[in-house]
C-alpha cells in the first residue's frame, strides 16, 4: 500500500513538472509584485533606466545580445484586430527597432530575445552595437505595439493601440548568453543589466503610458504621500495627433511664462525633449525670474536660480531643478541652447494649464506649446522669501537745451539831438535801391520849389496886368 501511495506522489511530482515547464501551464507569479502597463492613447512607449539591483547599471551592446522578458498578456487585439507585439529600441531611439511577439494565453510567460535581431519587414540592419547606442544607462521599450506582426497577412499597417489595453510585466533581464536567458527565473543574481518593478515604474519620456504596481491580489496600494511631498501636475500633454516637436537651438531662446497657484511652492519644470538622434552634447540652459511689471522687465531682473543640463539623451524628460522652492506668484524661466540639437515635442495647445504662455525669441506664441509638467509642493512652508520688485520708476526727461541766463537790467537810453536837415543829394549810381531801380526821394523837394516859384510868377503878372488897367 505504501509503495503505491509512494509511486502516486511521485506520479504527480513529475506531472506537475512537465506542465509547468510548458510556457502556457507556467506557475503563477504567486505573491510578487509586477508593473502592469496600461495605455492612454495610440504608440505608448518609455525610456527606462537599469536598476541597481542589477549586475551593472550600464549595458554593453558588444556583449550583451541577449534578454528574457516576464510578462502575462491582458489585451490580445489592437484596433485593426491585430496581436499586440512589443519592441525594444538602442538610446537615444532609431530604428530598426528588436521586435518581440508574445504568447498570447492569458498565463505567465518568458520570452527569449535576441537583440541583434530585426523585424522582417525591414530593409535595415541592426544598430544593436556601441556605435550607435551610446545612452547605455537606459532603453525605449513600447510594451504595446500595433500592427507590426510580419505574419499577420491581413496587418494594413494602420491599427492603432485602443485607450486601456494592457499588459502584466514582472521583469525584464539582460544577459550576455543565451543559456543564461533561458535559465532565469528572476531570483537568480546573474542579469548583466535588470529592469526590475521599482524601475519599471519609473517613467523617463514617456508616451501615452501609465504604470502601476500590482499584484495577483490586484493594485498595490501606494502610500499616501507626505502633504509637503512634491507632486507632478500636468502644464500641457503630449499631443499625438500632431508631431511637431521644436528644435530650441534654432532660436536665440525660448521662455515659459507660468502663475503657480496660491496655497503651493514651485520645485521644478519637466518638458519632454528629444535631440533628433544621437549628440554629443545636447545642453540646455535655463534662468528663472520672478515677474515684474512686463516681460522685457522681468528677464531683465534678478536671478531667482540657474539650471544645465548636459549630455541630454534622445526622449528623456528634462526637469529643471533650479535649487530653490519658491511661493506663489508668476514666474518666467527663460531658456537658451546652443550646443548641439535639443528641444521640447508639441503639447496640447488648447490644454495648457497654469496661465502658461511660451515664448520664442522673446514673442509670444500663439500656437505651440511644448508637453510639460511642473511640480508643485502643498503648501507654502519651504519657499524662499522674494522681494516684492520695486514699480520701475518713469525716468524724468532731460532739458533737450541748458537754460537761459535771466537778462540783466540795462540802463536807459540817453536822449539825443534831433538830426539836422540835410540837402537833397545829387542823383549818383550810388543813390539806386538794391533792386537796380533809380531812387527818387529828392524829387519831392524839388516840385515844392518849382510850384513856389511858379505861384510867384503868377503873382507878378496878375500885378502888372492890374496896373495897366489903371
Amino acid at each position: 500500500m505504501f509503495k503505491k501511495f509512494s509511486f502516486a506522489v511521485a506520479v504527480v511530482m513529475v506531472v506537475t513538472m512537465l506542465f509547468s515547464a510548458i510556457p502556457g501551464f507556467a506557475a503563477e507569479a504567486g505573491g510578487e509584485e509586477y508593473v502592469r502597463f496600461t495605455a492612454q492613447g495610440n504608440d505608448p512607449y518609455a525610456t527606462f533606466i537599469f536598476s541597481s539591483a542589477g549586475n551593472n547599471n550600464k549595458i554593453d551592446p558588444d556583449t550583451v545580445t541577449w534578454a528574457a522578458l516576464r510578462y502575462r498578456t491582458g489585451s490580445q487585439y489592437d484596433s485593426s484586430g491585430a496581436e499586440y507585439t512589443a519592441q525594444f529600441y538602442v538610446s537615444p531611439a532609431a530604428e530598426p527597432c528588436i521586435p518581440v511577439k508574445y504568447n498570447h494565453t492569458g498565463n505567465w510567460e518568458t520570452a527569449i530575445i535576441d537583440m541583434t535581431s530585426v523585424s522582417s519587414v525591414t530593409e535595415l540592419e541592426s544598430i544593436w552595437s556601441s556605435e550607435k547606442y551610446t545612452a547605455v544607462n537606459t532603453i525605449r521599450f513600447d510594451p504595446l505595439e500595433p500592427d507590426r506582426d510580419p505574419e499577420n497577412t491581413a496587418s494594413d499597417g494602420n491599427g492603432q493601440v485602443n485607450d486601456g489595453d494592457y499588459i502584466d510585466i514582472a521583469w525584464i533581464a539582460f544577459f550576455e548568453k543565451e543559456e543564461d536567458a533561458k535559465a532565469y527565473t528572476g531570483k537568480e543574481n546573474t542579469p548583466y543589466c535588470l529592469l526590475d518593478v521599482d524601475s519599471l515604474l519609473e517613467l523617463n519620456g514617456a508616451n501615452k503610458l501609465k504604470a502601476q504596481r500590482y499584484n495577483d491580489e490586484g493594485a498595490v496600494a501606494t502610500p499616501e504621500p507626505p502633504k509637503d511631498a512634491p507632486v507632478k501636475y500636468v502644464l500641457s500633454p503630449r499631443e499625438d495627433a500632431v508631431n511637431n516637436p521644436q528644435a530650441f537651438t534654432s532660436h536665440e531662446s525660448c521662455a515659459i511664462e507660468f502663475v503657480v497657484p496660491e496655497g503651493m511652492s514651485f520645485k521644478s519644470l519637466s518638458l519632454s525633449s528629444p535631440t533628433w538622434g544621437a549628440q554629443e552634447n545636447a545642453s540646455l540652459d535655463a534662468v528663472i525670474y520672478a515677474w515684474n511689471s512686463d516681460y522685457d522687465t522681468t528677464i531683465a531682473g534678478t536671478e531667482l536660480g540657474t539650471f544645465r543640463k548636459e549630455n541630454h539623451v534622445d526622449n528623456m524628460e528634462v526637469e529643471m531643478d533650479f535649487g530653490v522652492i519658491l511661493p506663489p506668484g508668476k514666474y518666467v524661466i527663460y531658456m537658451t541652447a546652443t550646443d548641439d540639437t535639443i528641444g521640447a515635442w508639441n503639447g496640447n495647445y488648447d490644454e495648457v494649464g497654469y496661465d502658461a504662455i511660451f515664448y520664442f525669441d522673446d514673442m509670444e506664441n500663439e500656437s505651440w506649446f511644448p508637453a510639460s509638467w511642473i511640480t508643485l509642493i502643498n503648501g507654502t512652508d519651504k519657499a524662499i522669501e522674494i522681494a516684492t520688485p520695486a514699480p520701475t520708476e518713469v525716468p524724468t526727461e532731460k532739458p533737450t537745451a541748458a537754460p537761459t541766463e535771466a537778462p540783466q537790467p540795462t540802463e536807459a537810453p540817453q536822449p539825443t539831438e534831433a538830426p539836422k536837415p540835410t540837402d537833397a543829394p545829387k542823383p549818383t549810381e550810388a543813390n539806386k535801391d538794391a533792386d537796380g531801380k533809380k531812387n527818387n526821394k529828392w524829387l519831392i523837394p524839388v516840385v515844392i520849389g518849382a510850384v513856389v516859384v511858379a505861384a510867384a510868377v503868377c503873382a507878378i503878372v496878375i500885378a502888372s496886368a492890374k496896373k495897366k488897367k489903371k
